[in-house]
């Protein structure tokens, strides 16, 4: 008999905020109902912390890290969604090039509030 484990990775999706008009007729930044588009082939792993202090130590929770496969349309204002939970990109997210493996695209994500 064979056995096998995997693990079932959830859909994720860029979300974008569209343009919208507000009160008094300008244009501004609307995430009533952002563009969202399925980022193929992403993962996402936990980010653990440890702080110490003295003989305190605490664990830093709330961070992701985001791994896109080639070069993905990802900015920092960005919010990314996993299994229904909404993440903001915290800073710029970085393109990267290895000698041995593919392209891809890094970013770390922090937990949205709201």
């Amino acid at each position: 008999m064979l056995l096998t484990s995997y693990r079932v990775v959830p859909a994720v999706y860029r979300l974008r905020a569209v343009a919208g008009v507000d009160s008094y007729g300008d244009t501004v930044e609307s995430w009533d109902a952002p563009e969202r588009v399925r980022l193929i082939g992403a993962t996402v792993q936990d980010v653990r912390a440890e702080e110490t202090e003295g003989t305190v130590r605490r664990v830093i929770r709330g961070e992701k890290a985001l791994f896109v496969p080639g070069a993905a349309d990802l900015t920092e204002n960005d919010r990314v969604e996993i299994a229904g939970e909404v993440w903001r990109v915290y800073g710029a997210p970085t393109v990267r090039h290895g000698l041995a493996s593919r392209v891809y695209t890094t970013a770390t994500l922090s937990r949205s509030s709201g």
